[in-house]
């Protein structure tokens, strides 16, 4: 009977109170149930998905033997070993593969402790488990459990089990702590934050951190952890890391807030005291500030934080109310996280259909524009992300609001209707007052709603804007991917409408049809697929006369309107040949054939295009120059692609599948014709410059023209070979296209011919992945060969003869590496991964000698590469493993090779398996710096073989003689070291290694030397590392390469034990380095003979001196240290060596960089002047290498320094004409007089330089040879002098001031232009912020600044709007100052300045005559006289305007090259600026008296915009219809035309009738002519 119940106990019947059932009529003497325990314990251990509900049986069987009547049953389940086992059981299993049926173990432990009829036994236990759990969290336990501990710990204390108090005095008593009890609890809970690196453990980790938080100490006494107590922890925390910020938001401040409501509203409150980001703080981003904002976006989606302009009636729960203008303050921040956490906290809600306050709904209007053009692609995708819920909750509100109005107004109606006659004067006093109440709900709601649909209407107009043609690519395919979410409602979160919605109603119009058709051809692939997509989903939705009444005033069948525009697309793709207008033309057949009704017309399009496309291949293979020029193809197999691929998803019957397997036919006929006409084109060995002989004569024909043409076809008929091919995988039984075998067939033979002769990287690189396409369908065709071979056997037949025969080319291997992985990627039984791989190991290890070979056939280069290949391939790289050691032995001896072309493919390989054993993830920087002395990069474990092939290699080097090691030889020996390096030595070959690497240091190559060195500190990251170090000094005897690499070693080994093990370093070990370097200067002689080893040496001491001063260890006598007593002895050594060889620039810039550091340590910087001035008399090399280092010092506290440092960096200017070390120096100067005239105490400006020298170094700078890099360190440095000069303004004559203001200004814009480069216009931005910044106190509402600072401050504005992300941040920054001293993003500053421009200057004549210019896209920079006076400025900007007729034309010719020329500022959208300066244009106040000696800016805009709209309605009129892709479509028509519209409806609101009347009449025409509706839109407002 109990191997009965023993076998039954992994069965799903087992029932654990029928085994307990049966024990009890055992006898107790066979304890039978230990048995049965054992074997659910065996159960249980198995992993989760073959274990079943084992974990529950296990748990019921413990319980109901606990309960049962027999005292030995009940003996065992309440005996300590049952609970100990149990409790090691669920820390092992619930570790690494847990299931919720776990917690009925601690469940049962917990009942163990509490019910145990000894009492003793329960406490054992308990203890046991506490000390167990809380030694593996604080680290004090090796057992790697730390996530079941957290679990347990935070079990028993929610259970009440334990309380804090204990779990303290256990941690105490662990770790011997005498510390008092708020210190043990920082550290305790540091403990657990620090596991929160580890993702998987995040969110017990916080789960038990919130339990601490909010559980008592006592079980006597609610004494608690108090919210400010929480803020000490997290703050402690995050400052340990700031990626635990989202850790913390999710698993802590969450879990407050469902735990400990008030508490958490508390902490919050805490934290908004604390926060700076609603202050004018510049360095407001803070931790304090990050934690504010984390808690209030986990409390917004709780639902305990509220929107602001929310009243406290509307949420009686206690809650935390935003206020809009704290809110707003983070909307516009620069921070990327800060912003993103804001639009956040403003969208999310836990119910999608609670109502969104007027206050948020006017944020979203204001802020939700820039979030769509940020340059930061997360932003955008965290934006998308916040849109996709808004639209939900938008559309919820919406029908909630309307159903809710709907039912109140209906309960109003039907109480009025009711009102009987007989009622009294009470009853109708009281039902006049619950009518009233109703009536204010009703109002109250219908309000609501009305905020709602004005928001929609707003939202549905932003986003049809944002795809005018002038508006960047961020705003595009933001806007397109939000429209995604309206038109496609099944992608919104719980959406279970079928029905259109009231955002998708009003979006899709005639316009959003037209913008939508255009940005189809738009040059970013994603914003035509995006675009093509919509277009996609509204014709499945919708057909024929459907669809004509989706879109609302569309005038003509949608299928007419995509059939015209197909044409204009295919038109415009042929003329100029471009991709993005190939792409684009080839998506509008893919929607035409689409939309077509029949199947009959769908399929006719397809053939239409096959017809051009083999006209198109007619004409190319009679004369191919011609074909190029006028006849591109690639856009016609595009369409084919496009049109195939949709068509695949559909079904059809036989007749028509008759019809396609004809085109299919033709299709892959007109793919071979191509190749046949292009391949002397791209197998050349060169095909970048090659042009065939016959072709050399056409005119307008060069290489580029017939590369492109090449190329592009093969791309897009192999793109169509594939989408033929990919079909393999259906039945044609089911009605679906599908190619033939034969068809299959020559599309593989087709794809194998081209990728083994091409030469074109591009090319070749898309051919290979429809050749490995094509291997992996075979599996799809079953052999027919009669000699058993099928195509892989022939392909790899092929691929074998190519690494025979083929020519190693410049391309190294072309084709052939493709051709192999494409085989392997099959994965098919023949030919094996292993026969292939072994095949080309001994291809590749065949040896070659260079008098048998002239370096144009060898196989082996062919193999290397292709099994290079393979181990790059992600599909192929983990089968290969098992053979990563033999390729690496394979690599090795390559590199041996006396044939360049095999030990540099041998090197390639060898690469391409480091990165297999290290993996592609890794930071260039953790590369660069080596192994940590911690982490485990490399399991050698894995690779055995691994050590022993690194000794080998590097043992190979020692076999040269002596340490003449030649460039051969170090090629193998790189690869080698850079393994240890990287990943730390194997242990078993430590010492060997060890020894080996130390035997490099003597090389005669430095640079071995110096890898050797970085490789040998791997070793040395542990504690004795000093001792290693004066062991590999004290035995590099009488050489110098060992000497210099022994110190290079000390070099490097300080600095990365700075880095990962500051703790390693010790004051003690300060003193013992200070001893070694002393002993070595008096023993050893090569101190005096080798100015390298003195360089090296110099590097020590002047690292050593400034660990020293970052450890506060330096007094203020600097000359009184002991390192500093080493610098004039190696001085006098390096004189007196000197003069017997010649100099080292090295040692001179070391001995010079330790001479400055030892001046500036004074604290005075007394000879700092001197010690540059020497320099640059001697080497300027030298001396820049030491102004260099001196931008990397810490600014000197004292003015006094400064004022020293400032005076040398002006020496230097005026001594030398070098434009080099003068560049620098002015440089450091722009940055020392930015610290100096910011200094808050105001003590930094009493040392500013005198004005005179001032003058005489501007005067000078101009005077002597200037390269470009030195003309950006004049700009940078003109800002702070400027500024230096306006601070002593009373010292100034006005009109030399004035003179400067409006010089500098001009300096700026130029500077700044579109046309410059970023170097140039980076630092002008940052002259102007330091000049801001220093000016801007000054500027007050009472005293506006005066006219002449108007030139930079436009130049600021303009910067505002520069294509450069960094630029547009360090614009903002410098535009701070100026506004309230808030940190702010671009956008915002750009909008805030220009309000600030129009407070100050509106009333100026020369501002509102650059408001006109602006709005009339005229240049408003001109070279201009600086000593003219406003008047005359402005009237000259009123000049000379280009009229819009003239733009326009100039606009509208048309460009058919096939590279376009980009503009140089992607980002500046001409419309918004037009609306900006027409919104400040409708802004400016009236002049008092107008001036009429000169017009007025108002009338020249007038003149200019009436002729614009004249020469617009003419143009309507001469065009005809515009429509799609119309000549309203280009973006620089479109800008034009905007602002003659914008400025034309400014003017018209003004009161000009004669603009209006012409406004009018060209919006009449452009109605008729179907201008694009966007510009018609900005007509709007016209009285009819």
């Amino acid at each position: 009977m109990e191997a009965s119940i023993l076998a039954g106990v992994s069965q799903t019947d087992f029932n654990p109170k029928h085994a307990v059932s049966w024990l009890e009529g055992q006898p107790e003497e066979l304890q039978p149930w230990q048995a049965i325990f054992e074997e659910l314990l065996l159960c249980a251990e198995k992993p989760k998905h073959s274990s079943g509900n084992a974990c529950v049986k296990l748990h019921g069987f413990v319980e109901q033997c606990s309960k049962s009547t027999k005292p030995a049953l009940r003996g065992f389940a309440f005996a300590e070993s049952t609970a100990l086992r149990l409790f090691d059981f669920f820390m092992e299993w619930n570790e690494q593969d847990s299931h919720r049926s776990m917690r009925l173990i601690l469940d049962f432990l917990a009942y163990f402790i509490s019910n145990n009829p000894i009492p003793d036994v329960g406490t054992s236990v308990k203890e046991t488990i506490l000390e167990s759990t809380i030694s593996i969290i604080t680290q004090q336990s090796s057992r790697p459990s730390v996530k079941s501990a957290m679990v347990a710990l935070d079990h028993f204390i929610q259970k009440k089990l334990v309380y804090l108090c204990r779990v303290l005095e256990i941690y105490r008593d662990l770790h011997d702590f005498t510390a008092a009890d708020d210190a043990l609890w920082d550290a305790f809970v540091a403990k657990i934050f620090a596991w929160m690196e580890l993702h998987y453990v995040c969110p017990i980790a916080g789960k038990l951190l919130v339990t601490i938080f909010t559980n008592p100490w006592f079980e006597d006494r609610d004494l608690r952890h108090r919210p400010e107590t929480w803020h000490k922890f997290i703050y402690a925390g995050l400052q340990m890391n700031v990626d635990y910020l989202e850790p913390i938001k999710l698993y802590i401040f969450v879990l407050l807030f469902k735990t400990d409501r008030a508490g958490s509203l508390t902490y919050l409150h805490h934290l908004s005291l604390l926060q700076r980001l609603t202050s004018g703080d510049r360095n407001s981003w803070d931790l304090n500030s990050m934690l504010w904002l984390a808690m209030l976006e986990a409390g917004k989606k709780i639902g305990v934080v509220d929107e602001p302009g929310r009243g406290e009636e509307q949420n009686p729960q206690p809650a935390s109310q935003l206020r809009a203008d704290e809110l707003e303050s983070v909307l516009c921040h620069d921070s990327h996280e800060a912003r993103s956490s804001a639009v956040s906290i403003l969208i999310a809600s836990p119910s999608t259909t609670k109502p969104y306050t007027a206050a948020a709904l006017e944020l979203l209007k204001q802020h939700l524009p820039s979030f769509h053009e940020d340059s930061d692609p997360k932003m955008r995708y965290d934006v998308l992300g916040h849109s996709r819920n808004m639209i939900k909750r938008i559309q919820s509100t919406i029908e909630s609001l309307r159903r809710e109005v709907e039912r109140i107004s209906k309960k109003i109606s039907k109480s009025a209707t009711s009102k009987a006659g007989t009622e009294s004067p009470v009853e109708q006093a009281k039902n006049d007052q619950i009518q009233k109440h109703q009536q204010d709900i009703a109002a109250e709601l219908h309000n609501t709603l009305r905020l709602h649909e004005d928001f929609v209407s707003w939202y549905v107009s932003f986003l049809k804007d944002e795809l005018a043609p002038t508006t960047s690519y961020q705003r595009h395919i933001t806007a397109l991917r939000a429209m995604v979410f309206i038109i496609k409602p099944s992608l919104l979160p719980g959406n279970n409408q079928n029905g259109p919605s009231e955002l998708k109603n009003l979006l899709i119009d005639a316009t959003w049809f037209r913008s939508v058709l255009d940005l189809i051809m738009d040059p970013f692939d994603d914003v035509r697929e995006t675009a093509a997509s919509l277009v996609m989903t509204l014709l499945l939705e919708n057909g024929g006369l459907e669809l004509q009444r989706a879109i609302n005033g569309l005038e003509r069948k949608p299928t007419e309107e995509l059939q015209r525009f197909c044409h204009n697309a295919d038109e415009l793709a042929r003329r100029t040949a471009r991709a993005d207008h190939s792409d684009g033309a080839a998506r509008s057949f893919e929607l035409l054939c689409r939309s077509s009704i029949t199947t009959e017309e769908q399929i006719r399009i397809p053939f239409e295009v096959l017809s051009s496309l083999e006209a198109k291949l007619s004409a190319a293979e009679e004369d191919l120059a011609t074909a190029v020029l006028q006849a591109p193809v690639h856009g016609s197999f595009a369409a084919l692609r496009y049109i195939w691929s949709s068509l695949s998803n559909m079904k059809f019957s036989e007749i028509e599948l008759a019809k396609l397997a004809r085109l299919q036919d033709r299709a892959i006929a007109c793919c071979r014709r191509i190749w046949q006409a292009v391949r002397h084109v791209l197998c050349d060995d060169s095909p970048e410059g090659h042009l065939p002989e016959e072709l050399e004569e056409v005119e307008g024909l060069d290489t580029k023209d017939l590369l492109s043409y090449s190329f592009r076809a093969i791309h897009e008929s192999s793109n169509l070979m594939r989408v033929i091919a990919s079909n393999a995988r259906q039945s044609r039984a089911h009605g679906v296209l599908t190619p033939s075998r034969q068809n299959f067939e020559r599309i593989g033979r087709l794809t194998f011919e081209e990728l083994s002769n091409l030469r074109h990287r591009g090319a070749f690189t898309t051919v290979s992945q429809t050749f490995t396409s094509c291997c992996q369908l075979v599996r799809y065709f079953h052999n027919s060969s009669n000699d058993g071979l099928s195509l892989l056997d022939e392909w790899y037949k092929g691929a074998l003869t190519c690494i025979h025969t083929q020519a190693s080319t410049t391309r190294r291997s072309a084709g052939i590496p493709a051709l192999i992985v494409g085989i392997l990627s099959s994965n098919a039984d023949r030919p094996s991964f292993e026969d292939v791989i072994r095949n080309l190991q001994d291809i590749g290890g065949r040896p070659a000698l260079v008098s048998e070979t002239d370096g144009s056939n060898l196989p082996q280069v062919h193999a290397l590469n292709c099994i290079k290949d393979i181990f790059k391939s992600s599909y192929l790289s983990k089968r290969a493993e098992p053979y990563l050691t033999d390729c690496l032995q394979l690599a090795a001896n390559s590199l041996r090779s006396e044939v360049w072309a095999i030990r540099n493919c041998g090197l390639l390989l060898l690469r391409s398996l480091i990165d297999c054993l290290f993996g592609t993830s890794e930071s260039k920087t953790s590369i660069e710096a080596g192994w940590d002395g911690r982490t485990v990069k490399i399991p050698y474990h894995k690779f055995k073989s691994l050590p022993a092939l690194l000794v080998s290699l590097l043992e190979m080097g020692q076999k040269s003689s002596g340490v003449l090691i030649g460039t051969q030889t170090a090629e193998s020996v790189f690869p080698a070291l850079d393994i240890i390096r990287r990943a730390g030595p194997p242990e078993e070959f430590r010492g060997k290694l060890y020894g080996i690497i130390a035997w490099y240091l003597g090389s005669r190559i430095w640079h071995v030397r110096e890898i050797a060195a970085r490789t040998l500190c791997s070793f040395l990251l542990r504690p004795g590392w000093l001792e290693s170090v004066a062991d590999l000094i004290n035995g590099s005897g009488t050489s110098a390469n060992k000497l210099h690499g022994a110190l290079l070693t000390f070099k490097f080994l300080l600095e990365r034990l700075a880095e990962v093990m500051p703790d390693q370093i010790s004051d003690h070990d300060i003193q013992a380095i200070y001893d070694l370097l002393a002993k070595l200067l008096s023993t050893n002689h090569c101190m005096g003979t080798c100015s390298d080893v003195r360089a090296i040496y110099i590097e020590i001491i002047n690292f050593a001196t400034r660990l020293d001063q970052a450890r506060g260890t330096l007094e203020t006598d600097f000359s009184a240290k002991p390192l500093d007593s080493l610098i004039p002895q190696i001085f006098e050594i390096s004189t007196q060596s000197n003069k017997h060889i010649s100099p080292s620039a090295l040692q001179d810039i070391r001995l010079g960089q330790a001479a400055l550091q030892r001046s500036l340590c004074t604290g005075t910087g007394y000879g700092l002047s001197q010690i540059l001035t020497a320099a640059l008399r001697g080497d300027v090399n030298v001396a820049c290498s030491m102004l260099e280092s001196l931008s990397g010092v810490n600014t000197p506290k004292s003015g006094e320094a400064r004022a020293t440092l400032a005076d040398s960096y002006m020496q230097v200017c005026l001594e030398t004409d070098a434009p080099e070390p003068r560049t620098i120096a002015l440089e450091n100067i722009a940055a020392l007089m930015d610290t100096m005239l910011w200094d808050a105490s105001g003590e930094g400006r009493k040392y500013l330089p005198a004005t005179e020298t001032i003058t005489q170094l501007w005067a000078d700078l101009h005077r002597k040879p200037m390269n470009p890099s030195l003309s950006d360190a004049i700009i940078r440095a003109s800002g702070p002098l400027l500024a230096i000069m306006v601070s002593r303004s009373e010292r100034t004559a006005p009109n030399d001031l004035e003179l400067w203001l409006r010089s500098w200004g001009t300096m700026m814009s130029d500077a700044g232009m579109a046309d410059r480069t970023s170097d140039t216009r980076i630092a002008a931005v940052g002259a102007i912020g330091s000049f801001s910044t220093s000016v801007a106190s000054t500027f007050t509402p009472s005293t506006a600044p005066d006219p002449t600072h108007l030139s930079w401050l436009l130049a600021l504005y303009d910067a505002l709007n520069d294509d450069d992300d960094e630029i547009r941040a360090a614009a903002a920054s410098a535009a701070s100052p100026l506004l309230s001293n808030q940190r702010l993003v671009s956008v915002e500053a750009g909008r805030r300045l220009l309000r600030w421009l129009l407070a100050c200057y509106g009333a100026v004549a020369e501002f509102r005559a650059h408001v006109a210019c602006r709005m009339a896209g005229h240049s408003s920079s001109p070279k201009q006289d600086p000593s003219d006076s406003p008047i005359a400025v402005a009237a000259r900007l009123l000049e000379n305007w280009t009229p819009a007729e003239a733009q326009l034309a100039e606009a509208m010719r048309f460009d058919d090259s096939l590279f376009v020329v980009e503009e140089q500022n992607l980002y500046v959208d001409e419309v918004r600026e037009a609306r900006r300066w027409r919104d400040v244009f409708s802004s400016l106040p009236p002049l008092p008296t107008p001036s009429s000696s000169s017009p007025s800016a108002e009338t020249t805009l007038a003149h200019w915009t009436l002729a614009g709209l004249r020469t617009l309605t003419h143009i309507v009129r001469v065009e005809g219809r515009d429509g799609p892709l119309g000549w309203t479509s280009k973006p620089e028509v479109f800008a034009i035309c905007a602002r003659i519209l914008i400025s034309g409806s400014a003017l018209a609101a003004a009161g000009d009738l004669g603009i209006k009347e012409e406004l009018r009449r060209f919006r009449d025409e452009g109605r008729r002519a179907e201008v694009h509706g966007l510009l018609l839109g900005m007509c709007d407002g016209l009285d009819d």
